[in-house]
């Protein structure tokens, strides 16, 4: 995975998204570049699972050695993000202006939202991402997939042709980790490291079929045979990694259903933004407000809960988890499709 050279510098950065190899790859990157194994143990904190804001100050708030920076790693900020406007003041303090030698990583497991009241369309992290501080690793959307693809190809020396980012962003679409993976084919298959739109083409014929797309676009319109039959095709492509692709996918619709239900009174380009859309996407509300008006604000918080339960069950390979992802599948099926 190639690491953006501005987000390694970041003394305060903040990773998020789905994909736990590229975060975990990102998050040893970044702790590198600071932390002097010798000094490990009397300069780096790790907080606990769940941390609250109170101990993440108070790591922070500790005195290294003499000369050597403070460097404290949040492994799971997710709950912290989640309200920005009830930030606490000496903690948006320390995370606008920071004492010198003091360095802060937080990582967030789920990929995160900009617009008014989400966590990266507030200070200061609205400001973070202006100044390439936020990482976002995962499901990628519009022109951050050609981007992606860009620059991996460069990391890996591959020389595209005019084109072909495009070609493959369309045909793969925004899951890093397939993304990433497809790169490493054509590397294989580029002698003189040059990728043209046939070679896309000759890598890429199975993946454009069977990636997780085809199965959300299939539960999407109620097509439940379709639907179960992308999910059998993509766990037999993939088996490791489809579950948490196909969950990413799941999740990022609902959410934005459960965005709706506390949007409020919020009107045009506010309501785009809130749901999770971009400018250019509020075409795509009719289809959130359809569901969520069948399902209402429990349903839809049922049914995020439920994709949770699904992706506990996976990472810890419980033997259910193919059956909790027909389960599933069958569920949000009802919810978009039904009548």
């Amino acid at each position: 995975m190639s690491v953006p050279a501005a987000w390694l510098k970041a003394d305060l950065a903040l990773i998020h998204g789905e994909d736990a190899d590229a975060r975990r790859q990102a998050v040893e990157a970044w702790k590198s570049s600071r932390v002097d194994p010798e000094w490990a143990e009397f300069a780096l904190s790790i907080c606990s699972e769940n941390a609250p804001w109170g101990e993440v100050v108070s790591a922070l708030s500790e005195a290294g050695p003499m000369g050597v920076a403070r460097v404290v790693i949040v492994p799971q900020a997710d709950h912290l993000l989640q309200k920005p406007k009830d930030l606490p003041a000496a903690v948006k303090g320390w995370l606008t202006t920071p004492p010198p030698d003091t360095h802060l990583l937080l990582v967030a497991r789920n990929a995160l939202s900009a617009g008014p009241g989400k966590p990266l369309g507030a200070k200061p992290f609205s400001d973070w991402v202006k100044e390439g501080r936020v990482l976002k690793v995962g499901v990628l959307e519009g022109d951050e997939i050609r981007s992606f693809v860009e620059r991996e190809a460069a990391a890996m020396g591959l020389r595209l042709e005019t084109g072909v980012a495009v070609l493959v962003a369309s045909r793969i679409g925004g899951h890093a980790g397939l993304l990433r993976r497809t790169l490493e084919v054509l590397d294989l298959l580029a002698d003189d490291h040059r990728v043209t739109p046939a070679l896309v083409a000759l890598a890429t014929f199975r993946l454009a079929e069977q990636n997780a797309f085809v199965w959300s676009q299939a539960w999407q319109k109620g097509q439940v045979d379709r639907a179960l039959e992308a999910l059998r095709q993509a766990l037999e492509d993939d088996p490791g990694g489809a579950p948490l692709l196909l969950l990413g996918q799941a999740r990022r619709e609902v959410e934005r259903v459960c965005n709706l239900a506390e949007a409020g009174g919020l009107r045009g380009a506010e309501l785009t933004a809130a749901v999770g859309l971009g400018p250019r996407q509020d075409w795509l509300l009719e289809g959130y407000q359809r569901v969520y008006a069948k399902l209402k604000t429990d349903g839809a918080r049922r049914l995020l809960a439920r994709i949770g339960e699904a992706d506990r069950d996976i990472k810890g390979q419980a033997i259910g988890s193919v059956s909790t992802l027909t389960d599933l599948t069958l569920g949000l099926c009802r919810a978009w499709g039904g009548r």
